[in-house]
């Protein structure tokens, strides 16, 4: 009996594009502005997607919450909810995909920041 190798799934493009979010986020503290993060994902990712896509997505995911901000320099200010994050991930099944891209690593790396910046 041979056995059929198994053909692992790449993610939906909505949900790479949820992911390089995600990334784009944790590299910057959680938060982001609008036009900085649509700017660097069409810039990084020029043939895949558009602004409108990136903007589309702030809105409708639920880990991506507006920020309190008086300035608006750049658009909207946008934060990463962890906790609706970690949630999300599960709901979809994307554990492997988040542990892949060390979504976790950099989730824990951004709370310990947060808890020393607190202490301080």
């Amino acid at each position: 009996m041979t056995k059929t190798p198994i053909k692992r799934k790449s993610l939906p493009l909505t949900e790479a594009l949820v992911f390089d979010i995600v990334e784009f986020l944790l590299d910057n503290k959680g938060y982001g502005y609008s036009n900085q993060i649509s700017y660097h994902i069409v810039q990084n990712k020029p043939r895949r997607y558009t602004s409108r896509e990136v903007v589309g997505i702030l809105r409708n995911r639920p880990m991506f919450r507006h920020a309190q901000s008086s300035e608006r320099k750049g658009g909207i200010r946008w934060r990463l909810d962890l906790l609706a994050l970690e949630k999300y991930i599960v709901q979809k099944g994307y554990q492997d995909k988040a542990e892949n891209r060390k979504i976790y690593d950099n989730i824990r790396n951004l709370k310990w920041i947060q808890i020393k910046k607190t202490i301080k």
